[in-house]
């Protein structure tokens, strides 16, 4: 016998004594009981441990099979119980009846065994499997119960991670913020008499001396406006203006603050200006951009040689580029350059600086993108500025 079927009760419900005796000689291999009336059906039937199906005859004095099943349905602990109507009723309607009563199906009197046994079978089955299938549901109602209550903790335990974050960010903000204000007061002091006391000494090795503190103290100046320049991008940048721009003209003025610098290596500077247009950007953080662009071009040229700049229209893209003569970037650490001290400790003198990074955001504030690139002589790096008005 099947593995479903082991273990079954049927209640047989019939008034007549025959019926009842080929019945449960004929399922022998179920657990069975017997009622003679609708009344005991209901009794035997209603109770915690019901049984797995019911053989229900129709007609029976007082109440008969359509009454009893629609009590079955009422009560919760039959109302999943399969019922096979056994009638001598063959016209539509009472079958019909029947169905709508709550049976599951109906078999003829005088019925055939092989029908009868194959009927039983087939609603054992039906009941098994819509069994299996809510054990299934609730294991998985279960499982899913268990990944929500997960989800729910790991999103709250991420919600409570980014809150921390954003407060360690804010707290950065405002110590790069507070240490660059704090450091520049100082720092105007020690710049002056450094320059006033260059002046006033003849001594060389004194010179050299306070060459060296100069160049020290615009550093550390440079990396203090640098500083607090990326903190105001990092937390303000969706309070800039942005503005109608000559890029022309910017350059030229940006190009003005290294003459020193540029005499100083013997640089010369080759301007290549196509534009015809005006940009619109934050006039003040892309002056600042080309500014940090270009000084590292100069930092890093060979002297002796030329810095050349190319300001043209691609595609809907104003473009700067602006490229030197020297050392090239090795390929995997170009995305790192434009990292706050990215390279620090590959770099020549541990000073990767700041620069790189404020550009990439000043470009990410711009919604336009900095690329960087070697070339055969040298380095090219590009700022791409979308929207030409």
């Amino acid at each position: 016998m099947e593995e479903y079927l082991n273990n079954k009760t049927i209640l047989i419900v019939d008034d007549t004594p025959e019926n009842i005796d080929v019945l449960n000689n004929l399922l022998v291999d179920f657990k069975r009981k017997i009622a003679i009336n609708g009344e005991r059906a209901l009794k035997l039937a209603c109770t915690d441990n019901p049984p797995d199906l019911i053989l229900l005859d129709i007609m029976m004095p007082g109440m008969d099979g359509y009454e009893v099943c629609k009590k079955l349905r009422e009560d919760e602990r039959t109302v999943d119980v399969p019922v096979i109507f056994l009638t001598a009723k063959t016209a539509k309607e009472d079958v019909v009846k029947g169905f709508e009563a709550g049976g599951q199906d109906y078999v003829t009197k005088p019925f055939d065994v092989h029908e009868l046994m194959e009927r039983v079978k087939t609603q054992l089955q039906l009941k098994h499997q819509k069994e299996q299938l809510a054990n299934m549901n609730a294991v998985l109602e279960q499982k899913v119960a268990e990944r929500t209550a997960q989800l729910k903790e790991s999103n709250d335990e991420l919600d409570n991670a980014n809150k921390k974050l954003t407060v360690l960010d804010d707290a950065k903000n405002d110590f790069l913020q507070l240490i660059s204000h704090e450091i520049r007061t100082p720092l105007n002091g020690i710049l002056g008499s450094t320059y006033f006391l260059k002046e006033s000494i003849e001594d060389p090795e004194m010179v050299e001396f306070m060459d060296m503190l100069a160049e020290s103290a615009d550093r550390l100046d440079r990396f203090s406006r640098l500083a607090l320049d990326i903190t105001q991008l990092q937390t303000q940048a969706d309070v800039f203006e942005f503005g109608e721009m000559n890029f022309a003209e910017l350059m030229d003025n940006v190009v003005s603050e290294f003459t020193e610098d540029l005499s100083k290596k013997d640089l010369e500077v080759n301007i290549d200006n196509r534009l015809d247009k005006e940009v619109i950007s934050i006039n003040e953080a892309s002056q600042k951009a080309l500014s940090e662009v270009l000084h590292n071009a100069v930092k890093f040229a060979e002297e002796n040689t030329s810095i050349s700049i190319e300001l043209f229209e691609n595609e809907e893209n104003t473009v700067a580029l602006i490229s030197n003569k020297g050392p090239v970037i090795e390929q995997h650490k170009i995305d790192e350059i434009v990292k706050p001290f990215g390279l620090a400790e590959g770099h020549y003198d541990k000073n990767a600086g700041l620069g790189l990074a404020y550009v990439q955001l000043c470009m990410e504030a711009h919604k336009g993108m900095l690329n960087i690139e070697n070339l055969d002589d040298g380095v090219a790096v590009s700022l791409i500025f979308p929207g030409v008005s």
